[in-house]
């Protein structure tokens, strides 16, 4: 059996994305997930909402609130879009989790 890893452009905190972004990112890695299943191969569909840099800022400011608290409604917002139109993400997380912290500060330290 074949293993697969797929993912999809992280979206951006600062708002709910508009439908383009989930027909054209989303939605196509959710249907080549539930084909690969389908024909019996392990996959994993991961996704994260992405936290960082200057559009969470920004969006943080407008809204008057700490960039952390921003995003984790957010994060809670966009969840629930995605839900709404059925997409089965095996993990949907967070740019920001201490989780992705230790895994991508394992993986520089393997490459440097």
């Amino acid at each position: 059996m074949t293993r697969h890893l797929i993912t999809s452009a992280l979206p951006y905190i600062n708002g709910i994305k508009h439908l383009g972004n989930l027909v054209g990112s989303m939605l196509p890695a959710d249907v080549y997930t539930r084909y690969l299943k389908q024909r019996g191969h392990e996959a994993l569909y991961i996704c994260a909402t992405d936290e960082h840099g200057t559009p969470a800022e920004l969006a943080a400011k407008e809204a008057g609130l700490p960039v952390s608290e921003f995003c984790a409604q957010q994060h809670e917002a966009q969840k629930a879009v995605y839900d709404g139109f059925a997409l089965e993400f095996d993990y949907f997380g967070r740019s920001s989790s201490q989780q992705n912290r230790e895994i991508t500060q394992h993986f520089a330290r393997k490459l440097h």
